[in-house]
């Protein structure tokens, strides 16, 4: 699991943490003095994370996707600094960090976003930052946008020289815009990839890709919507669906617990849901780490089991069967971790061994897949060649799911290899 100094090697190898002094800011400010005391384990993950206990919470911005908007908003000392949109007072405390706490402004028009703030700013040696509810008459160097407000109608806040970064809107969506005042003109950029290093390095010799805005904003508002809640498309309804059937019936069914009394377990729930999301974008070593955020905040077989899964992606298939065998320790009854521990021997060419993992799959009382079982199970017959075995267990796969094609395509050449087929 990342600790600071992991998320900090994790940026700058991005190309993404570019300054000195956003570096020291990052260094200095706890992030933990952001975050709600239940979500403490959430700490330095790469990923929107939570600012408040219940359900559908608001979020502050993943790392990477904060330290780029930073980046292009250029701090350094003693500019004036206007942040449109509170997200739990962590940006906030980043600038604060770098410029000076008394020049740094925060306008938030929720009132209860808004007292959480400067308690959390009070409480991290901060104070000094104003936490408002409406815009001063006060000009900024600079301006960083992060809520629904339209960039445009903060250009007249803006000192000249001065810039402001939001998100773009419309087709920009998925970019950083930049304003730019000067000599009374504004002038509007759009970054779809992060700016080249100033003085490339060895990683950039060997041919570096830079970080594409586009993929990263996609991916980040997918997890955002994982944490709050929300259901925008058919990406979204995906992503629930899979959560739900992974957990139903089990101890973090939604069903199972209160979020209110229980908020851990709702975390952890969403922390996996997350994962899942990296998982399917192939940020694999970020799945891990918010998988294993997910057991900190609340022990399931399932996260255990999706860890091992992530794992055998990154062929780590010792580790991947250690994360499985802690499912079963959690959740006897649950089948996924006997299945994926023989497909890993599998994989290690113990095939004599995946046999007994196999079958327990195909008994275990809360398994949705049956079918892959069987079918794994067909495989390892067919390398020991007891192909009529193997035969018989693809039929109760298809028994299962008479539409699952790999298991139809394997009996397929098995028959066929046996004179079935004229």
């Amino acid at each position: 699991m990342w600790a600071r100094a992991d998320l900090l090697a994790e940026l700058k190898g991005l190309g993404l943490l570019r300054s000195r002094e956003l570096e020291r800011s990052f260094s200095r400010v706890s992030q933990e003095s952001f975050l709600p005391e239940p979500f403490l384990p959430l700490a330095y993950s790469d990923m929107p994370l939570p600012v408040q206990v219940g359900r559908n919470p608001t979020t502050m911005p993943s790392a990477r996707c904060l330290i780029a908007a930073l980046d292009l908003l250029e701090p350094v000392e003693d500019l004036r600094v206007l942040i449109a949109g509170c997200r739990g007072g962590y940006p906030g405390a980043l600038l604060a960090e770098i410029v000076g706490p008394e020049r740094v402004v925060i306008v938030e028009t929720d009132e209860v976003r808004r007292a959480r703030t400067a308690e959390r700013l009070g409480a991290a040696g901060l104070g000094a930052v104003q936490v408002l509810s409406s815009l001063p008459a006060d000009s900024f160097d600079r301006i960083l946008v992060l809520d629904a407000t339209p960039a445009r109608t903060l250009v007249p806040r803006l000192a000249d020289p001065g810039s402001l970064i939001a998100r773009g809107r419309g087709v920009h969506d998925l970019a950083f815009v930049k304003l730019v005042r000067e000599g009374g003109e504004t002038v509007q950029m759009t970054f779809n990839e992060a700016p080249a290093p100033a003085f490339a390095g060895p990683r950039d010799a060997g041919g570096r890709k830079p970080v594409d805005f586009g993929r990263l904003l996609a991916v980040e508002d997918l997890l955002a919507h994982a944490w709050e809640g929300r259901i925008t498309g058919h990406y979204d309804e995906h992503f629930r669906e899979m959560v739900d059937e992974t957990f139903s019936n089990g101890p973090l069914d939604a069903n199972s617990f209160d979020a209110m009394r229980e908020p851990q377990k709702d975390a952890a729930r969403r922390a996996f849901h997350a994962a899942y999301i990296l998982q399917s974008a192939g940020e694999l070593e970020r799945a891990t780490d918010a998988y294993e955020r997910s057991i900190r905040l609340e022990p399931s077989a399932e996260a255990h089991t999706f860890l091992g899964w992530a794992l055998s992606f990154l062929s780590r298939y010792d580790e991947a069967i250690e994360a499985c065998r802690r499912a079963i320790d959690v959740d006897p009854a649950f089948g996924n971790p006997y299945n994926d521990i023989g497909a890993y021997l599998i994989e290690l060419g113990r095939f004599d061994e995946a046999i007994p993992w196999r079958e327990k799959a195909t008994g275990a009382a809360r398994y949705c897949c049956y079918f892959y079982a069987h079918t794994n199970l067909a495989r390892v017959y067919l390398h020991q060649g007891m192909r009529e075995k193997a035969r018989k267990a693809l039929h109760k796969a298809l028994d299962v799911n008479p539409e699952y094609e790999p298991a139809r395509e394997l009996l397929r050449r098995i028959e066929h290899a046996n004179g079935y087929f004229s």
